[in-house]
């Protein structure tokens, strides 16, 4: 007995050492993404004041950021990464509120990439079926709230629905126009800057002057030409270059201009002085050059942030998932607004939408869970993950930054209220899931046919289409003419072709309704009389 204590008590001591130290693994992953953040942040400012920034020029056309937002998400399997970079890349000013909008939706989407288990045909029916319904919300949602947001921005002018209210928030807390950066030191940067500046250290006077670009040359006479500088562009030329800027000639009394100090060598100063000025004036990155040593900073940033959420979020799952399946069946009892609150609050603690769908959709698969409960949990893990881009803002301490992740928190919150509340709406992304699920329970290639298509090839082929209008307009038009001919023609062959039957015929549509309805009877449950709707109507 004494040495069965002695086991035990052993035994409980290593537990609470193993948990102490992924504790402590946790906060150490943490400390290299806020890291991996700022010299993200470093990088980006260095690049953009050198003109790399107009490689993100792409993003001005939103159908292009969208796909660009899929694609991106697929490849690092995270949202949570690839939001974090886009708050990154607003807080750099490298892109723009509005440009970052389309992203954001995009990432939404690249998260639902999850194969379901291959069980046998009924279970990967409920599996595949449960692992899209969340796929079905994020791209109804992306189809309502896209179209919308281009229409009332090239109403406005200036920016959409979600730009609209995100900058309403954000000047609530910010205070003014919300073109300043937030009015307290972040606490976070404070703690990773000393570490930052060991391989990156920014001259912010440099990149400053550096943004308000060139002096345009004023033609003033014959052989006569003079530059207008502003009040804002002088104080920043004069901390860059100090000693240079005394030489400035300044114009004679019968040339002048309508705002600001005129001179007649601003061009040749800019030339010599501004551009030719180090952006990066510290860390072991400043050897390298501006360039050089901000792509060398990006690639490294880029590594560390993802490997830091990678181990961060493992070892919050094997804290904390072991009693989050707990609580997840409890959340099958429970009212729909609770169990978004169980998906949102597990979310929070794992920091990854990913893992609670991905422990969701085996319950799925055996009949623990049913797929109109899985789709609330599922919607708050959508919620949930918008947490990390708002960490990621905090960090950041820029207006941009913190209202993209508004944009992004209330992208998920709007599509919520229009997708699940109502019943009739509730139904179309439940029958949308169900009926990928039903085909793949016959073809068990169509998981994978589906993430190759809507993941990869619709993606790609989108962006291409878009960067097309870019090079000829007239061939973007031909371009989508046929591909929207296309889409038609299938979904004509599909519909009042039968093609449909052709892939499963009218009597295997059948016996799995008789099917359905047999396993209803048994386990007197009414509502996932969802399933064969939906698959008597397609």
């Amino acid at each position: 007995m004494a040495e069965a204590a002695e086991a035990k008590e052993q035994s409980a001591g290593e537990f609470a050492v193993f948990v102490t130290l992924k504790i402590l693994g946790v906060l150490i992953s943490l400390y290299f993404f806020l890291f991996g953040l700022d010299l993200m942040g470093g990088s980006f400012s260095a690049l953009g004041s050198k003109g790399a920034g107009n490689l993100f020029t792409f993003s001005d056309n939103p159908i292009a950021g969208l796909m660009v937002g899929i694609l991106a998400t697929v490849l690092v399997q995270s949202s949570s990464t690839s939001t974090s970079i886009v708050v990154g890349l607003v807080g750099a000013d490298v892109l723009a509120v509005k440009q970052a909008i389309p992203i954001i939706m995009g990432a939404n989407i690249g998260t639902s990439v999850s194969m379901a288990h291959a069980g046998d045909r009924i279970e990967l029916e409920r599996a595949f079926s449960g692992a899209t319904v969340h796929d079905m919300f994020n791209m109804l949602s992306v189809l309502t709230l896209l179209p919308l947001e281009i229409i009332i921005a090239a109403l406005s002018g200036e920016g959409g629905l979600l730009f609209f209210i995100s900058k309403g928030l954000t000047n609530a807390i910010i205070g003014g126009g919300g073109e300043s950066d937030l009015r307290f030191p972040s606490p976070t940067k404070e703690i990773v800057s000393p570490f930052t500046k060991l391989f990156l250290s920014k001259d912010k006077n440099t990149i400053k002057a550096l943004s308000f670009g060139a002096p345009e040359p004023l033609s003033c006479g014959t052989d006569c030409t003079k530059y207008c500088v502003s009040s804002d562009m002088s104080k920043a030329w004069k901390k860059v270059a100090k000693e240079a800027y005394e030489t400035l000639i300044a114009c004679n009394g019968t040339v002048s201009c309508d705002s600001g100090s005129c001179y007649t060598n601003a061009g040749e100063y800019f030339e010599n002085s501004i551009e030719t000025g180090r952006t990066i004036k510290g860390g072991f990155l400043k050897d390298a050059g501006d360039v050089a040593g901000g792509i060398i900073g990006l690639i490294l940033s880029l590594v560390v942030l993802c490997g830091a959420l990678i181990v961060m979020v493992k070892l919050l799952h094997s804290l904390v998932m072991g009693q989050a399946k707990k609580v997840i069946m409890k959340g099958t009892k429970m009212n729909d607004y609770l169990a978004i609150l169980v998906g949102l609050g597990i979310t929070i603690i794992v920091q990854s939408s990913s893992v609670t769908t991905s422990a969701l959709t085996p319950l799925v698969g055996i009949g623990v869970l049913p797929v109109y409960k899985m789709l609330p949990m599922t919607l708050g893990a959508n919620i949930g993950t918008t947490f990390t881009s708002m960490f990621a803002a905090l960090a950041v301490m820029k207006a941009g930054s913190l209202q993209i992740a508004f944009c992004h928190l209330l992208f998920n919150l709007i599509g919520i209220l229009i997708w699940f509340p109502v019943p009739v709406m509730r139904k179309v992304v439940i029958r949308a899931a169900c009926t990928l699920g039903f085909y793949a329970s016959y073809w068990r290639l169509v998981p994978l046919i589906y993430i190759l298509v809507m993941f990869v090839t619709v993606p790609g082929v989108c962006l291409l289409i878009s960067l097309l209008y870019s090079a000829s307009v007239a061939g973007g038009v031909v371009v989508t003419i046929l591909a929207v001919a296309a889409v038609a023609g299938l979904v004509y062959w599909w519909v009042r072709l039968g093609g449909c039957y052709k892939v499963v015929s009218q009597e295997e549509r059948d016996a799995r309704k008789a099917e359905i309805e047999e396993e209803m009877g048994e386990t007197g449950v009414a509502e996932p009389k969802e399933e064969p709707q939906a698959e008597s109507t397609v």
